[in-house]
This record gives C-alpha cells, structure tokens and sequence, in this order.
C-alpha cells in the first residue's frame, strides 16, 4: 500500500502514541484510511455534549476543554487534555452519545479516528485493549478524585491545586515566576474546582496581595510555588 504524503503524516503521529503503537502494522494501515487530521482555532468546539460518538480523537498540538452543563447551568470541567491525549474513546466504546463538550483552549490540531476501525483494532490486539482499560481506570481515579476534593478540600486548597495541575499541563518560566500559558476564564477555574466566581476572585485577589501570584487579563503568574504547594498539600500535589 502505497501512502501518501498525508497518510505519511497520520502514520507517523500513530506510532508515536503508546496506545496507538500497539497495534499491528496493517491494523495500523487501516486506521490511517480511516483517520483525517483536523485544525481548530481557540474556543472552537470540536464536538457537544449529546452528540453522536463516531470517532476517536487524539491531540498532536494544542490544549482541549471536555466539560458539561449541570441543569442549573453551571459548567463542571472534566479533563483539559493536551497533546498525544486521547479523547472521544468512551462514547465509541458504549455506543452513547458524547458526555462532555470538547472546546479548544488555544489553536490546535486533532487526529479523528473512525470510531468503528479503531473498535476493530482494539478487539485484535490485547496490549492495546489493557492499555485502554488503564486509560479508563485512569478517568474513573481524576473524576472519584474531583467529586472527593469537592467534598473533603477547603475552597483554597482546590483553587491552588487547580493552578498547580494547570502549571504542570503548560506552563514556560518568567521573571516574574511560572506563567501558566492556558487561558482560562474565572468560570472555567469554576468549573474544575466546584467553586463560585466569587470565591475565586476572593483568593486570587488575596494571593496577589501576598506576592504568590500575579494577574493580567485570563493570564495567572505563579510567584510562590511553594506556598500553593502548601495550601494543596492535603490534596496529594
């Protein structure tokens, strides 16, 4: 099978990623028949909650959002998944519809993989059905670990763990410190840590004030890691 510059590409992007790799040399050929790359720019959604869940999606550069509405309206962030991530894969896997909203955080391109070829190489090759498994024992542990620091962390202890864990995703050093290079609103810091607007501006507002941190815009400056690091102790950062 002869390939062509862009099936060059897709190939060498699947090899790169551990699941992917575990595949058999013509499963892999298969899937690249059936994958497309894709480029969004920031806030682009790439799917919505409810949506049919055809394809599986892996990140080769950028930063992605999966959250969801509560009936109220507030938004839970479940995940912000980076590059070589994979995403997508449990409505394939349940035949459900999409349980999350995937918004792009910045510019990005994706690898979409048809959802039915990717069930059919998983089925054929067990290190990769073990190592979706662990991917999915992973998702369990994040959302079991969000839904208790909900209800055992103090509001400042999950505010500044949700920095830390930002910080660790993208992050480049300034004078000024650490600058976490993911834009996200207050709404967004809401989302992931349970907390109200208010709340959160209440304790940026006071960490400016004590030098820890540093605000311009959506962008956050952390200049005291180790006093984050403190309040998030309880939570395992």
């Amino acid at each position: 099978m002869a390939l062509t510059p862009a099936q060059t590409a897709i190939l060498e992007q699947l090899r790169r990623h551990e699941l992917l790799r575990q595949f058999v040399a013509a499963d892999l050929l298969a899937l690249i028949s059936h994958a497309t790359m894709q480029t969004y720019d920031a806030r682009d959604t790439l799917f919505a909650e409810g949506d049919a869940g055809r394809t599986v999606l892996v990140v080769v550069h950028g930063y992605i959002k999966l959250s969801a509405l509560t009936p109220s309206g507030r938004e839970v962030v479940f995940d912000v998944v980076g590059p070589n991530d994979v995403f997508g894969e449990i409505a394939v896997l349940t035949d459900r519809p999409r349980a999350a909203t995937a918004t792009a955080l910045a510019p990005c391109g994706v690898l979409t993989i048809d959802g039915g070829a990717f069930t059919e190489a998983l089925t054929r090759s067990p290190q990769a059905m073990f190592w979706m498994i662990r991917l999915l024992g992973q998702r369990v542990s994040r959302a079991t670990e969000q839904m208790t620091d909900g209800l055992d962390l103090p509001a400042p202890s999950r505010l500044a763990k949700a920095l830390l864990q930002l910080a660790a995703l993208r992050s480049r050093p300034v004078q000024e410190g650490l600058q976490i290079n993911l834009a996200l609103s207050q709404r967004e810091l809401g989302g992931m840590t349970g907390l109200i607007r208010e709340s959160i501006n209440k304790h940026l507002g006071a960490w400016r004030d004590a030098g820890w941190l540093s605000l311009s815009g959506r962008t956050i400056t952390l200049r005291d890691v180790g006093a984050l690091r403190a309040l998030a102790r309880d939570a395992g950062v």
